[in-house]
């Protein structure tokens, strides 16, 4: 018999598995052990979704082939951007 364990306390046997998994598989470790309490194995649930969020939070319709255009783009070195700016 394999008993399932749940944060470390035996919630069943792995006799009613729709019944128990469904239920407690979804957020906490589940552990099989066998009658000596040797570990069979672990059941770790997967992490909720996150939910998605724009690239650039100040300006949501930037797309992803618009960022790599960007980087692809040649840039300044600092002493150009200083002269631009006004610094020098």
């Amino acid at each position: 018999m394999v008993t399932m364990y749940v944060d470390g306390k035996a919630v069943g046997v792995w006799l009613e598995p729709e019944t128990l998994c469904a239920e407690l598989a979804r957020s906490r470790q589940i552990e099989l052990r066998d009658d000596s309490g040797k570990v069979l194995g672990r059941v770790i649930p997967e992490p909720a979704p996150i939910p998605s969020e724009p690239l650039v939070p100040w300006d949501g319709t930037i797309t992803r082939e618009e960022l790599d255009r960007r980087a692809a783009e040649p840039g300044f070195s600092l002493e150009e951007m200083r002269k631009r700016l006004g610094w020098v």
